[in-house]
């Protein structure tokens, strides 16, 4: 419970990424609830793409690898995208035929458009300087780099060197000490 604000966020979106996968590999063994045709079979392969590249991008936020971001954009972005049309496309067909269920359309459907704004939190500035700034293939030259930080006490992100920290430095926000003895 003590993690960072924007660790339970990068968590969240691993956990949505992982049950997105999850859902679009129960969906491709279904058959997406459709008795075949163009729609079923554009949908039956474009998860056959897309399993992989949520495969793909669970990994590398997880490892927070450089070019996380952008792979997990993508997989939001083409996820939510075949979940809202595969949604849309069985809400016309409910209503033009009125057989099979409405609840499963419905719910494809919230479930694309909820994938789609994960997007937009993705895209965010506070959340792509804190990837960046955690990001584990980063190499800094010697230590004299700026990088982002959060401070101890009141998790603002700062931008500091590490190597010119002392002890005398303290949070421009909550006025604590920045590094502390041990």
């Amino acid at each position: 419970m003590g993690r960072d604000p924007m660790s339970r966020l990068h968590g969240h979106l691993l956990i949505f990424s992982l049950m997105d996968s999850i859902l679009l590999l129960v969906l491709l063994m279904s058959g997406f609830g459709a008795s075949g045709g163009a729609v079923a079979l554009f949908a039956l392969l474009a998860a056959l793409l897309l399993v992989p590249l949520g495969v793909v991008s669970i990994v590398m936020l997880h490892r927070k690898s450089a070019g996380g971001i952008n792979v997990g954009i993508a997989n939001f972005s083409l996820t939510g995208s075949l979940f809202l049309i595969v949604g849309v496309l069985g809400l016309i067909s409910y209503i033009s035929s009125e057989a099979g269920s409405l609840l499963l359309p419905v719910a494809i459907t919230l479930l694309g458009i909820s994938t789609l704004r994960r997007v937009s939190t993705m895209r965010n500035e506070a959340y792509s300087s804190w990837y960046h700034s955690h990001n584990t293939t980063q190499t800094y030259d010697e230590g004299n780099s700026e990088i982002l930080s959060t401070c101890p006490n009141c998790d603002s992100i700062l931008a500091v060197i590490p190597s010119k920290l002392t002890t005398d430095d303290i949070c421009p926000n909550c006025s604590s000490k920045l590094v502390t003895m041990s």
